[in-house]
């Protein structure tokens, strides 16, 4: 995922991730993915560094301890969506000291946005 000129236009995907421990998804990835869903469940690969977000349905009239144990609630702002997800980073050792911006990627075969955090986006062309 380090091709900035890729064709489908990932580049303008991204997700910050904040020294407030959210995961912040811009309106090119938030928009087409995250829009209907409540919550996203988020993971990690065993051996390089991404992070897995996936939306997923919770029953929010009458949610069970198992869903609300394993997912994180999305925070729709006008045009992105906010994760506060504190303990998911620190157990995974990716808690930031300063908002850092990563290319993300949506994967439709798995219906989740990949994360690359080896993959920061140039501290010039963050907003």
């Amino acid at each position: 995922m380090t091709d900035h000129t890729t064709p489908n236009d990932s580049a303008g995907e991204t997700v910050a991730i904040s020294q407030d421990d959210e995961l912040r998804l811009n309106t090119e990835v938030y928009h087409p993915h995250f829009t209907s869903r409540e919550y996203v469940r988020l993971g990690t690969h065993p051996t390089v560094d991404l992070i897995f977000v996936r939306p997923v349905a919770v029953d929010t009239a009458d949610p069970s301890e198992a869903d609300i144990a394993s997912a994180y609630k999305i925070d729709h702002t006008s045009y992105t969506g906010e994760v506060t997800c504190r303990r998911f980073l620190q157990h995974h050792n990716y808690h930031h000291t300063a908002t850092t911006q990563y290319v993300a990627e949506w994967w439709p075969d798995h219906g989740v946005l990949c994360v690359d955090l080896t993959d920061p986006v140039p501290t010039s062309e963050q907003p």
